[in-house]
């Protein structure tokens, strides 16, 4: 690319407003070119931005975040037919912290998103139109939202039938499980099974819990509780709370079985198979293509490695030739590669391992002498390997002919 042929417009996306600056090849401001977060204003920033720019110069663009905030004015500026790059927020502020006077403003992080276009334009990952791994996105992290909602309400359950029932706990295996939710639903305090028996509260259970409860289960949980107790109003209280609680719970359970089907249906449109291989589900399958989005923004799986945080860092100096784990990296797709890894060289029921590739890898590691950890990050790496090019070819994961760790590859 010939700079001193185009004009560099860095943009700082927000909420409610985008901020641009125009810069040429050498640094020098243009103008500055405030626009509203709406399809309707993008024409009319589009023309301001030609407006300040010389005649004969073709305008490139820098966005942040193009897959959220600034995903809408991407699409736009990409159907209009520029060239649009996507700028990784850390290397706007990196370069903005470098000036002597690093100050904070939407028109100085327009230009330091302008300085690293300028600066970086061949390393920069390009804007896509395609919509469909954003949609997965959302869908990921609307779940993961919900989920954490689930978690506050459990919290909250816990200690409201605290006090209603001290030894709750050694009712049933799960308290939120289907038939341990339609008991507290139903008898919230001791009050409620006053005049309950055994066989009324056995087959309340069986009728919950699909006939898994036993009747020896009705008579345990009538043996623990004090059904002589009076009723106070703090405790016809917490009964409303305690069912409003497991009310929520049911919502929130659907709700996230929606998102479920719906994440299935999408991931079925990428025409990806990653539900092929062992420790790969529907949400974990969802939660990379979430994370990754295209894979061919990534030249080899070395990338995709970096980008999770799972290649090492050299630390050498001199005769000694070190790594460090990496802290850095895309932290959520890390987590998501580490579970894959960790489900994959645990056991099942019967014994058996998982994924025995897998877990051989990993135990000929440790054999060499590194630690669980060590020989587990590698395992992560190897993993990135097989997801870029499951990604990469659409194709399903199958076991090597010959078990051989050291040769293990997804085939079509």
């Amino acid at each position: 690319m010939e700079h001193q042929h185009h004009v560099f417009i860095g943009v700082d996306t927000h909420k409610d407003q985008h901020t641009a600056v125009v810069c040429n090849c050498w640094h020098k401001n243009l103008g500055v070119i405030e626009t509203p977060n709406n399809p309707v204003a993008f024409p009319t920033f589009l023309e301001q931005v030609l407006a300040s720019t010389p005649n004969g110069l073709i305008p490139v663009f820098g966005l942040e975040d193009t897959g959220g905030l600034g995903h809408t004015l991407a699409v736009f500026l990409l159907k209009a037919g520029y060239v649009v790059k996507e700028v990784n927020s850390i290397r706007s502020d990196r370069q903005r912290n470098r000036s002597p006077h690093p100050d904070k403003s939407d028109p100085d992080d327009a230009k330091a998103v302008a300085k690293v276009l300028i600066n970086d334009f061949d390393e920069l990952p390009d804007a896509r139109a395609d919509e469909l791994p954003l949609a997965i996105a959302q869908l990921v992290h609307h779940r993961e939202h919900l989920v954490n909602e689930q978690t506050r309400v459990k919290n909250r359950f816990h200690a409201a039938i605290h006090q209603q029932y001290a030894d709750y706990r050694e009712f049933f295996k799960d308290p939120f499980g289907h038939a341990a939710l339609a008991f507290w639903h139903r008898f919230p305090s001791s009050e409620h099974l006053k005049n309950i028996g055994v066989t009324s509260l056995a087959s309340f259970l069986r009728k919950h819990s699909n006939n898994r409860v036993s009747t020896r289960k009705a008579e345990r949980i009538l043996s623990l509780i004090n059904r002589d107790k009076n009723p106070s109003l703090p405790q016809q209280t917490r009964d409303f709370i305690i069912r409003s609680l497991v009310e929520r719970l049911w919502l929130l359970e659907k709700e996230s079985l929606t998102v479920e089907e719906r994440l299935a249906l999408l991931i079925k449109q990428t025409g990806l198979q990653l539900e092929t291989m062992d420790g790969i589900n529907t949400i974990t399958a969802a939660a990379l293509i979430a994370d990754i989005r295209d894979i061919s923004r990534f030249a080899s799986s070395a990338k995709l490695a970096r980008y999770a945080g799972v290649a090492p860092l050299k630390k050498s100096s001199g005769q000694k030739k070190r790594f460090k784990k990496s802290k850095g990296g895309r932290r959520s797709l890390n987590t998501v590669i580490y579970q894959i890894a960790l489900n994959q060289i645990c056991l099942d029921r019967k014994g058996q391992p998982r994924n025995h590739v897998a877990r051989n890898y990993f135990l000929k590691k440790v054999a060499e002498g590194k630690t669980k950890k060590e020989a587990l990050t590698c395992l992560m790496r190897r993993l990135c390997d097989i997801i870029f090019v499951l990604m990469r070819d659409k194709c399903a994961y199958s076991y090597p002919q010959k078990p051989d760790v050291d040769k293990a590859s997804p085939a079509a």
